[in-house]
């Protein structure tokens, strides 16, 4: 389980890095189709299988978020402003 989770887990934060929230339901779909073809070769149960599906895409959006949030954290700093940009003034009824 713990392999599952952690390959998981990079995978999302991967597609963090790199795509739109919108490649996560196709990638849950692709990791749960691997997954369950994976324990099914082991013998597993169907306990065990379902509890895999639902670790695997847990960590896989977490990952994504964590992804997500190093990109947004490095882009902000990256993309400050221009020359010619004027910090923002303090609102004053």
């Amino acid at each position: 389980m713990e392999m599952v989770a952690l390959t998981t887990l990079c995978i999302g934060s991967a597609l963090g890095l790199r795509f739109k929230v919108f490649v996560l339901l196709p990638a849950i779909l692709v990791g749960v189709s691997v997954t369950t073809a994976w324990a099914l070769a082991q013998g597993a149960t169907i306990g065990s299988i379902a509890a895999l599906n639902v670790i695997g895409a847990t960590c896989l959006q977490f990952g994504y978020l964590g992804g997500a949030v190093l990109w947004s954290l490095t882009s902000a700093r990256r993309f400050g402003g221009t020359k010619n940009s004027q910090p923002a003034r303090p609102f004053a009824p």
